[in-house]
C-alpha cells in the first residue's frame, strides 16, 4: 500500500502528521522548520510577547531583515506608510501577518544548496506569482493580503522538495507544463505513492503555518472534483485557491504562456468563487504588468 493510499481524504484535511505522513518526512527529507522562525513563533504566541526580542530575532539575520522590509516595502504590498525598520514592519503588519511572511522568505533559503535551471525557474515563478496574489487580495477584498502571499508560496513548495530528491522529477516537471495540476498529481501518485501537494501541506504544517493553511494546501489541486468541495475545508480553501490560480493567470499572460485549456477549467472556478474576471483580467494584468517591471 502506498503513502497515498494510507491517507484518506479525511485523515488528509484533519492531520497530515499521522504515521504515513511521518514516513513520507522520513522518506524524501522535507526541511526542518528554521530555527529563526520556530523561535519567532513562540515569542509570539505568548501571552505578552516581547515586540524587542521578536525584532532583534529577525535583525540577527540581516539578510532576512533586509527581505522582509523590501517584501512589506514592494508596490504589490500597497501600504501608504513605509517601513524603515524591522519594529515598523511588526508594528504594520502584525505578529501572524509577520510570522507567515518570514516563513515565505525563508522557504527558498532551505533548497539554496540546488542550483539547477529548473529549481531556479521554479523560484523565480513562485516568488512572482505570490507578489501577484498579494496584490489581488488587496484589490478585490477576497482574503486578507498576507494569507494570499503566504498560500500562494506554500501551495507548490513540495515541487522543490521532490526536485531534490527525484533527479527524474524534472521531466515530469516540464512534461506537465501545459498541464492541470490534477493531472500532474495523478502521474506523481501512480510514480511515487504521493504528490506535491501532501509533501507542500506536510512541510507546511511541520513549519508551523496555520491549520486552515496547510490544509488548504492539501487539497488545492483539486479545486474542481465535487467529493473535495463537499469536505468541511473548502470553504476556507476556496477562496485562497482561487486568488492563486487567479494570480498565475496573470503571470502567465505577463510571461507570454498563456494556454486556454488549462485557464477554462480555472477560470469557471474562480468565477464561481470571486465572480466574473472576464471585464477586469485586462486591466488587473496592465497593473501587474506595471508593478513587474517597476
Amino acid at each position: 500500500m502506498d503513502i497515498s493510499e494510507q491517507i484518506c481524504v479525511s485523515e488528509v484535511t484533519t492531520n497530515v502528521t499521522s504515521a504515513a505522513a511521518a514516513e513520507l518526512i522520513k522518506e524524501i527529507g522535507i526541511p526542518p522548520c528554521p530555527a529563526v522562525l520556530a523561535e519567532f513563533m513562540a515569542e509570539s504566541n505568548r501571552d505578552e510577547p516581547d515586540f524587542r526580542r521578536l525584532s532583534h530575532l529577525i535583525n540577527k539575520d540581516v539578510a532576512l531583515a533586509a527581505s522582509v522590509l523590501k517584501t512589506i516595502n514592494s508596490p504589490f504590498y500597497g501600504l501608504t506608510k513605509k517601513a524603515r525598520t524591522v519594529q515598523d514592519a511588526l508594528a504594520l503588519l502584525g505578529l501572524r501577518e509577520t510570522s507567515r511572511l518570514i516563513a515565505g522568505l525563508l522557504l527558498r533559503r532551505a533548497f539554496a544548496s540546488s542550483q539547477s535551471p529548473a529549481m531556479y525557474e521554479f523560484w523565480d515563478a513562485s516568488s512572482r506569482v505570490a507578489m501577484i496574489a498579494a496584490y489581488l487580495a488587496r484589490e478585490l477584498d477576497v482574503i486578507r493580503l498576507d494569507e494570499a502571499h503566504t498560500f500562494a508560496l506554500f501551495r507548490d513548495c513540495g515541487v522543490p522538495v521532490l526536485l531534490t530528491r527525484y533527479p527524474e522529477y524534472e521531466s515530469l516537471l516540464a512534461m506537465t507544463r501545459c498541464e492541470n495540476e490534477r493531472r500532474r498529481s495523478e502521474i506523481e501518485r501512480s510514480r511515487y505513492g504521493f504528490d506535491h501537494a501532501l509533501v507542500s501541506a506536510t512541510l507546511a504544517q511541520t513549519w508551523h503555518l496555520p491549520t486552515d493553511m496547510w490544509q488548504s494546501i492539501r487539497i488545492h489541486n483539486l479545486y474542481d472534483q465535487p467529493a473535495f468541495q463537499a469536505d468541511p475545508n473548502w470553504a476556507r480553501a476556496a477562496p485562497l485557491i482561487a486568488v492563486a490560480l487567479l494570480a498565475e493567470q496573470l503571470h502567465r499572460i505577463h510571461r507570454g504562456t498563456y494556454d486556454s485549456s488549462v485557464w477554462a477549467t480555472e477560470e469557471a472556478f474562480i468565477t464561481e468563487i470571486i465572480g466574473p474576471m472576464n471585464d477586469r483580467l485586462e486591466p488587473l494584468g496592465n497593473d501587474i504588468a506595471n508593478l513587474l517591471d517597476q
